[in-house]
């Protein structure tokens, strides 16, 4: 994956359930100009990696499994209501 950075390893993978798309912008703390394509975590919208293309952080959210949530396309204030009230199961 030559267009991605800041990617989770094995083990902070362990707890993630599944990955939303978000284009990013700069009201984001984490956001780079440069891979401005981001995969959240959809419970709480922690990033889970960027990406400079959308295809690439579509394909990365995939892995996560088939549920219809992963890879699904979110905005930035979505990414916000979740990160300031995030789901804990």
């Amino acid at each position: 994956m030559a267009d991605s950075i800041n990617l989770l390893n094995d083990d902070e993978l362990l707890n993630v359930t599944g990955g939303m798309v978000v284009e990013a912008d700069a009201s984001l703390p984490e956001y780079n100009p440069f891979y401005p394509w981001e995969v959240v975590d959809n419970n709480n919208c922690k990033c889970l990696g960027q990406f400079a293309s959308r295809d690439g952080a579509c394909a990365y959210a995939k892995r996560f499994g088939d549920d219809s949530y992963n890879a699904q396309l979110t905005d930035i204030a979505t990414v916000k209501r979740l990160r300031a009230n995030p789901n804990t199961f």
